[in-house]
């Protein structure tokens, strides 16, 4: 039996319209580590709001310390309806509220997630749009597992599970990630999808079932074509179809800059995702 789940890291992003109640990251979090009898870090993700050395003044100055005390009411509204969804799971839950810049709080936020087993964070839109910048820091910097939730919510019990497998090291690692959820599925689908890579230098599909059945994870094959060479695409119908529940998939496999030009299927896949996906670099 694979380690399980025992430490979570979960982000707490409010939003302006959520009036702080819990996202859906902090439902999905909550409920897996009620799954894996984990316990859950909450950590607030709002950064504290400076002047620039080039604006002075007490007009400024005023503004910007009203703006920080309204984003202190949103963190401590948003920690305490995490909490009360912790306390339902019966999870035991600890939080950190640093007062920071976003430079030092995203720094914090990745050194903490080193030290979690893995990291939950809302797919949707936060406070200042910040959500996308530690999804990615977090991913490229930790060394650990990020599962991204979606407006939508997920379920944190995922019955029917697709392994997006290209053969690299990254997908490889994700798997790796994912056994414990893999190891509870009632169904697991790898699938690979033509049109958009050569894939014939990779990991071969047919040796990951092997090693899936070597930890006791019965799973089938699915081979796809890239529809319109759209992969994310692709993969988002095959995953409504099927009624699958999380996807599992390796991040990045271009450079980040090619990704910042060119888009990809991960930043594809973090702006529309029908299910959570468990990403991993």
């Amino acid at each position: 039996m694979a380690h399980e789940y025992k430490k979570l890291l979960i982000g707490l992003m409010p939003s302006d319209t959520g009036a702080g109640a819990a996202t859906a990251g902090v439902h999905f979090g909550a409920g897996l580590a009620r799954r894996f009898g984990a316990s859950v870090t909450f950590q607030a993700f709002v950064p504290h709001a400076s002047l620039p050395y080039s604006v002075a003044g007490g007009l400024a100055a005023g503004i910007v310390a009203e703006e920080n005390k309204r984003r202190r009411e949103l963190i401590e509204a948003a920690v305490a309806a995490a909490r009360a969804v912790g306390a339902d799971a019966g999870i035991g839950c600890d939080h950190d509220l640093p007062d920071l810049a976003l430079d030092e709080l995203t720094e914090r936020f990745v050194q903490q997630a080193r030290l979690h087993d893995v990291s939950v964070l809302d797919a949707g839109d936060d406070l200042l749009g910040y959500n996308r910048l530690v999804i990615e820091e977090a991913l490229f910097n930790s060394g650990r597992p990020v599962i991204v939730v979606p407006k939508t919510g997920g379920r944190p019990e995922p019955r029917q599970i697709v392994i997006a497998w290209d053969g690299s090291a990254r997908s490889a690692r994700a798997v790796g990630d994912a056994l414990p959820l893999l190891q509870a599925a009632q169904s697991v689908s790898i699938v690979v999808i033509g049109g958009e890579k050569d894939l014939s230098r990779v990991a071969p599909a047919r040796g990951l079932i092997d090693y899936l059945e070597h930890h006791d994870v019965r799973s089938k094959l699915v081979t796809l074509e890239a529809i319109g060479g759209d992969v994310a695409e692709t993969l988002r119908r095959h995953v409504r179809d099927s009624a699958a529940e999380l996807i599992v998939m390796g991040a990045f496999v271009h450079s980040r800059f090619r990704q910042a030009i060119l888009g990809g299927v991960t930043r594809s896949l973090l702006e529309s995702s029908p299910v959570p996906l468990l990403l991993a670099y």
